[in-house]
């Protein structure tokens, strides 16, 4: 199965009004336990003041299934849309396909299960990095970004920041924490 992003690594969204969108949860629909954006995997995407989501939630009480498409006003209601999940995230992967989003939070996105085959990088936590650099070249989003990092006795050098969702990670990068992106350090530069 292709890998989801998961909702909560890209909250807090902030609409042009200045509302912020924080958490998001929704009541299960089986056991009505509360499940947040953490157990959400899916696709959304910011567009004239509205956050469009399509996401499949995982109750973490009773591991219940249940697809959730919803739109999130200015004014952060929530309106339920009627669509079947898989209309719904194909209309939202074709409207966002040419957009550039505005607001970098909020451009997920759901591989497709044909995507799975594509060589992809990869991703870490802070936790999971065995050796950094000391050498700190600056911060993005209150992120300090390390010169390298090693993680399996490989080198990473930093490469690039990235808003989530808005990036392409390639077979030879690693992307720390969802938003730095790390190349591998050819074998000829390091001597």
């Amino acid at each position: 199965m292709a890998r989801q992003n998961t909702i909560s690594s890209y909250l807090p969204v902030t609409f042009a009004n200045g509302n912020r969108v924080r958490r998001f949860g929704k009541h299960c629909p089986h056991c009505h336990a509360m499940v947040g954006c953490e157990h959400m995997s899916g696709l959304a995407s910011l567009q004239q003041d509205k956050l469009f989501l399509a996401a499949q939630g995982t109750c973490p009480a009773c591991r219940h299934r249940f697809p959730i498409a919803c739109v999130i006003t200015d004014d952060k209601r929530v309106h339920r849309v009627l669509l079947p999940l898989w209309a719904y995230r194909l209309w939202l992967q074709m409207a966002t396909r040419n957009t550039p989003q505005p607001v970098a939070q909020a451009n997920w996105e759901v591989q497709e299960e044909n995507a799975a085959a594509a060589p992809q990088g990869i991703r870490l936590s802070e936790a999971e990095v065995t050796a950094r650099s000391p050498e700190i070249l600056g911060r993005f989003q209150d992120q300090p970004i390390s010169a390298w990092i090693e993680y399996q006795e490989r080198r990473f050098v930093f490469e690039r920041a990235a808003p989530p969702g808005q990036f392409t990670l390639g077979e030879q990068e690693l992307l720390l924490a969802g938003k730095l992106i790390y190349r591998q350090q050819d074998i000829a530069t390091t001597a």
